[in-house]
């Protein structure tokens, strides 16, 4: 069927005004990893994300946004390489104790922490000393994944199951829990911390965003120095703060 003369007009015309950038065009349809496309981030209104090109790949790129008043999203800082577990990502559900794997997922951000003073962040924050430790030792679930002050007498955990805090220098100038397998119900009793309701002492624990390294990790996500004290001073708990990590093929169902 032959188009009538105004119809072809038309189309001239609007080829014209889309050149001119007079008519709307479509939207473009964000990268996977924008929170407008992130599934399980619920209210939060601060959203770090770290992306891989692959599974296996320890090399990442993190991302920070924060929701604006009216519902869209603002990047925050300017994205950064990042460094995650030796092994890559691996689904949360999957990840085993000494893998050196991230796990894949969306977790909480509860708290901060650093062998350096607390950087003017909004976050809880503890600063440890040369007492400090981050056990995760089978044999004592009570205590597996759960800060110790210093291991006091009759401490059923072993230090060569656990991260004396100190040794690690430079890596841990500051940093932030990743709500990955921890316990709940913490209390104090005899000089150590205990847990009421126990992490799951198969799928491994100390899992932080921290300061890098000279390579990979055993399952931490890792950012230059100024980067981690500047995403600390962005942190707010009053915005519920996420952590979403995976690969980007998948990013969007974690």
């Amino acid at each position: 069927m032959r188009r009538g003369r105004g119809a072809v007009i038309g189309s001239a015309l609007l080829t014209a005004a889309l050149a001119l950038g007079l008519a709307p065009a479509r939207a473009a349809t964000p990268p996977p990893y924008h929170p407008s496309r992130l599934t399980s981030i619920g209210a939060a209104r601060q959203v770090v994300v770290v992306t891989a090109a692959d599974w296996r790949t320890s090399y990442a790129t993190l991302r920070t946004y924060e929701r604006r008043a009216d519902g869209t999203w603002r990047a925050v800082l300017p994205a950064t390489r990042a460094r995650i577990g030796g092994r890559g990502f691996v689904l949360a559900a999957n990840r085993r104790q000494g893998s050196a794997e991230t796990p894949a997922g969306t977790f909480r951000l509860p708290r901060a922490f650093g062998r350096y003073a607390d950087p003017g962040t909004r976050m809880p924050y503890r600063r440890f000393d040369r007492n400090d430790w981050w056990p995760y030792d089978p044999r004592s679930p009570r205590t597996y994944n759960v800060f110790q002050t210093r291991r006091v007498a009759g401490a059923a955990w072993r230090t060569s199951w656990a991260e004396h805090l100190w040794s690690y220098g430079g890596q841990y100038r500051h940093g932030v829990i990743v709500a990955f397998n921890l316990p709940s119900g913490v209390y104090r009793s005899g000089g150590q911390w205990l847990a009421r309701r126990p992490a799951d002492t198969r799928k491994g624990g100390g899992i932080f965003l921290h300061v890098n390294g000279p390579g990979s990790t055993a399952g931490c996500i890792t950012v230059p120095y100024d980067r981690m004290r500047a995403i600390l001073r962005w942190l707010d708990p009053a915005k519920s703060p996420r952590i979403v990590l995976g690969p980007t093929s998948a990013i969007t169902r974690m």
